[in-house]
C-alpha cells in the first residue's frame, strides 16, 4: 500500500479555492505590505479594496516571503492530519526567496518534506501542484507523484500582458525591464514566464492587438490538458479571452483574478494565459 501523501503551496498558485478544499492542499500565504501595514495574502484585504488604493499609494506596495515557522506550521498541521510525506511545491526561486526559506523550514522534518521549485508563478504553479493531486488521488507512489510534477513543470506555458510598466519596474523583479523602461512607457509589453524567469516576447501598441498576440501565441501551443486565463481586475477581458481558446481543451479553462501579491508586480489591467500541454 502506498503511503499516503500531502501537498503544501504559497498564495501565489492561485489555484481556486473549491480545487484548495477538494484537493486538501495546504496554502501558505505570502505577505503583502501597504502603507506600512503587513497583510497576509488574500487575508484582511480584498483584491478590489487593494487594487482601488493601488494607484494613490504614497508608498508603492510592496511583497515579502512568509516566515519559516509559517511553513514549518504548515508541515506540522500536514503531517498531524495523517499523511506520511510532504510535496511542498512553489514559486520560482529565480523570482522570489520564497523556495529557499521553504527548504530551511523543511530540514526539522528531513525526508518527510520535500520542497519543489516549480520554475513558475500564479496557474503555471498551481497547475503543477494539481497535477500533483490528481496523482495522488490515482494512488501514485511518492516517486511518481514527484514524477508528475516534473512532468507538468516541463509542459507548462506562460504569458501575459502588461498593462503599466511601472508597476512592474518597481518590483525589482525583471532586471531588463530597469534599463528599457523609459522606451516602454507606450506600449503593453507581452513577457512570458521561461527557465523560472521573466522573458520578453515582444511589444505592441494597444490593448487590444496585445490580447490578440496572447490568443496567437496560445493557439500555436497546440493540444492542451488544462488552460488558464489570470488576469489583474479585467475580468471581461479575460473571460472573452479564455472563450476565444477554449476549443479543444481537455478541462473547462478557469478564470482567475491573480492573488494581491502577484498583483503589485504587474499592475491592474494585467492579462495572462496559461497552459499545461497534453
Amino acid at each position: 500500500m502506498n503511503e499516503s501523501i500531502g501537498l503544501v503551496t504559497d498564495s501565489t498558485a492561485d489555484i481556486p479555492e473549491d480545487q484548495v478544499r477538494a484537493e486538501g492542499v495546504e496554502i501558505v500565504p505570502a505577505m503583502i505590505v501597504v502603507e506600512g501595514q503587513t497583510y497576509q495574502d488574500g487575508v484582511g484585504l480584498s483584491r478590489p479594496e487593494f487594487y482601488r488604493l493601488l494607484p494613490d499609494l504614497v508608498h508603492p506596495a510592496s511583497t515579502a516571503a512568509p516566515s519559516p515557522s509559517a511553513f514549518e506550521a504548515a508541515y506540522d498541521r500536514m503531517l498531524a492530519s495523517g499523511v506520511g510525506r510532504v510535496l511542498s511545491i512553489h514559486l520560482s526561486r529565480r523570482l522570489s526567496g520564497l523556495y529557499g526559506i521553504a527548504v530551511q523550514a523543511a530540514h526539522r522534518f528531513g525526508d518527510r518534506v520535500s520542497v519543489v521549485d516549480s520554475g513558475q508563478v500564479s496557474l503555471g504553479l498551481g497547475f503543477q501542484v494539481l497535477e500533483a493531486a490528481r496523482a495522488i488521488r490515482r494512488g501514485a507512489s511518492w516517486e511518481a507523484v514527484q514524477q508528475a510534477v516534473a512532468s507538468a513543470g516541463r509542459r507548462i506555458r506562460t504569458i501575459a500582458m502588461i498593462e503599466h510598466l511601472d508597476y512592474a519596474r518597481r518590483s525589482g523583479r525583471i532586471d531588463w525591464l530597469r534599463s528599457s523602461i523609459g522606451n516602454l512607457l507606450h506600449v503593453r509589453l507581452l513577457l512570458e514566464i521561461a527557465d523560472g524567469l521573466v522573458r520578453r516576447l515582444g511589444q505592441v501598441r494597444t490593448r487590444h492587438r496585445a490580447i490578440d498576440e496572447l490568443f496567437s501565441i496560445a493557439a500555436s501551443w497546440g493540444a492542451v490538458q488544462r488552460l488558464g486565463v489570470v488576469h489583474a481586475v479585467a475580468e471581461d477581458d479575460a473571460r472573452a479571452l479564455a472563450s476565444r481558446l477554449a476549443v479543444g481543451v481537455e478541462e473547462p479553462p478557469l478564470v482567475v483574478d491573480v492573488t494581491t501579491v502577484i498583483g503589485t508586480h504587474v499592475g491592474p489591467g494585467c492579462v495572462g494565459v496559461v497552459g499545461l500541454l497534453r
